[in-house]
């Protein structure tokens, strides 16, 4: 390590806890939309452009938030970036034959006007000794969301959901080639719903949680061109969602039914994340990363969850979003075309978790992206870098019904997604 590394080591990290708070405050001016599930596939142009896969391949500082035994090996850095989010979503439904127009469905297509989004990614990685490094990250990481303006069950249908994470961590070198990291995930997270006004059932206005997990990580050199990878995220645990329903009468199928209103509280964790991954390089110029990760959803979205409390008061909708667990898939590749210039390419696969049969939850959070394509350049002027990324999600499409608990007799909802990654990199 230089003596112009360990320079005023104050005033860098004064610098960029001054950015952080900038990028914590547009974290949330608008949502992050799913992606695999509700996660995003990265963290960072970087990232993104390798499909996501990096668990055993740390490229820049944003391994502090997917693996943080990789703080060892990017230097000292700051990357700073930024991702414009533009889903396509539709859905087309239609009510029971012989209902009456009860739920007032419509077999026409409506398109979510939820519009694009931007999610920012910071991230600082610094080695204290040959042995011992950190970092700390703030990043959008999850998120969905559709603004439907009419005909579901009678009013709009409106949704939101986003979590931002600050990932302080830690890494150290137990041995020759292998080292170990953890991190701290703080969490912070808002959801909103207005779903079935139509029927007289009062939107749930904007509530926050806060929320606490962590990341443990290993990385292992077996070779100078052969890296292995394991990283376990814990479960995310959050303060319950509170929403203050006022006392109002509600459509039922028997009828309209009187509800005092109330203090109603959500639970909505987050879910385990478990991945193993390798990185090969088959000749100097060229490396490759694969990721296999593995979601439990079914421990937090599973059958009966999110869990509400208070429901009997406040006439809440049952909420079974019923998802299963989900394996997902994640290859790229970065050349370097020369010193200055990589290229890099990615894929990620990852089934939707959703149940078809769920139909009212899938058209009010309708995370059924399964194929994501993504391809990047970073071009190295002095000590800085510039990375930019583009990710294509080609159209998903799910279909299914529930007359009998839902009124919905039939339903397809579609996505497709476009996101433009921009971000800098500085080595000091």
């Amino acid at each position: 390590m230089t003596a112009r590394r360990l320079a005023d080591p104050g005033g860098s990290m004064r610098k960029t806890m001054a950015v952080a708070a900038i990028a914590f405050a547009i974290a949330f001016s608008s949502p992050v939309r799913a992606t695999n599930g509700m996660r995003m596939i990265g963290f960072g142009p970087v990232q993104d452009s390798m499909g996501g896969a990096g668990v055993a391949l740390p490229l820049d500082a944003a391994t502090v938030a997917t693996n943080p035994a990789g703080l060892l090996a990017v230097g000292h850095r700051l990357d700073a970036g930024g991702t414009y989010f533009s889903p396509t979503v539709e859905y087309a439904a239609t009510e029971p034959a012989g209902s009456g127009g009860s739920y007032v469905m419509s077999s026409a297509s409506q398109s979510s006007d939820f519009g694009a989004s931007f999610i920012p990614a910071l991230g600082y990685a610094r080695p204290l000794s040959d042995r011992l490094a950190m970092g700390v990250g703030l990043y959008g990481a999850a998120g969905m969301g559709v603004d439907y303006g009419r005909n579901l069950y009678g009013g709009v249908t409106k949704s939101s959901y986003l979590q931002a994470r600050l990932t302080p961590g830690v890494a150290c070198k137990l041995m020759d080639g292998l080292a170990a990291g953890v991190t701290l995930n703080a969490m912070y997270a808002t959801m909103s719903y207005d779903v079935a006004g139509g029927m007289g059932l009062p939107a749930r206005k904007e509530a926050t949680a806060l929320g606490l997990g962590a990341v443990v990580g290993l990385q292992y050199a077996v070779s100078p061109a052969i890296t292995l990878g394991a990283a376990y995220e814990t479960r995310s645990w959050f303060q319950d969602f509170e929403f203050d329903v006022p006392a109002h009468a509600q459509a039922t199928p028997s009828g309209m039914v009187s509800f005092p209103g109330g203090k109603e509280k959500l639970a909505f964790d987050q879910p385990p994340v478990a991945t193993l991954g390798i990185a090969v390089r088959p000749v100097e110029k060229l490396v490759l990363a694969l990721d296999g990760e593995y979601v439990f959803w079914s421990q937090t979205n599973g059958k009966d969850q999110p869990k509400v409390s208070n429901g009997q008061a406040t006439g809440a909708m049952p909420f079974d979003m019923s998802w299963d667990d989900q394996l997902v898939v994640k290859v790229g590749a970065e050349y370097a075309v020369t010193p200055a210039i990589r290229i890099r390419a990615g894929y990620d696969y990852g089934k939707s978790p959703l149940d078809a049969g769920r139909a009212f939850e899938n058209l009010a959070f309708p995370a059924i992206a399964e194929h994501h394509l993504t391809a990047g350049v970073g071009v190295d002027v002095a000590r800085w870098t510039v990375n930019a990324t583009a990710v294509v999600v080609p159209e998903a499409k799910l279909s299914g019904s529930n007359a009998a608990q839902q009124g919905i007799a039939s339903y397809t909802t579609k996505m497709s997604q476009l996101a433009l990654d921009l971000g800098v990199a500085y080595r000091f």
